[in-house]
């Protein structure tokens, strides 16, 4: 009889299984979503400055491209192209910058480039590449979007560069 007593204390019941065994209190999940708050109200400005500055990035990158292309037209025409700066993106024109626009792949109807919204330029010069790749003259073009701006520097060589 003894052998029987302790074989049935052993085998766990299926009456004691009650609730509140698994799983988490109400409590908890509460501590859990306002630090998840926290961290998220903590984090958005450093995000929103982030994603400010990789705006102007990118549209600074743009702009570098699109001279870059302007001087590649220069060579390969074996002309003079003027890579006129607009308010918000250039336009390419055959010699001077008074001269005939040029239309490509990369351009609209009028010759301008892809522009960014919200992003302006301003120009020390237009720089016009020889059909050697060289610049004259020497420009620094200003990106600016909303309290952030980058520098593209053209160099007299036709060196394209984008910085601060």
């Amino acid at each position: 009889m003894n052998a029987t007593r302790s074989a049935t204390s052993i085998v766990p019941s299926t009456l004691n299984r009650g609730r509140g065994h698994g799983g988490f209190s109400l409590a908890e999940l509460t501590i859990v979503i306002a630090v998840i708050g926290t961290v998220c109200v903590l984090s958005l400005p450093f995000f929103l400055s982030y994603y400010q500055s990789a705006q102007v990035r990118a549209a600074a990158t743009d702009v570098a491209a699109q001279l870059n292309l302007g001087r590649q037209m220069a060579i390969q025409r074996n002309q003079s192209v003027c890579v006129s700066i607009g308010i918000s993106a250039p336009q390419y024109r055959q010699g001077t910058c008074a001269g005939t626009v040029l239309l490509g792949a990369t351009t609209d109807a009028s010759g301008h480039g892809v522009g960014h919204s919200g992003v302006t330029l301003t120009t020390t010069a237009n720089p016009i590449f020889s059909n050697l790749g060289a610049a004259t003259p020497a420009a620094t073009i200003t990106v600016t979007h909303g309290s952030r701006s980058l520098k593209v520097t053209v160099s007299a060589s036709g060196r394209v560069t984008v910085g601060p």
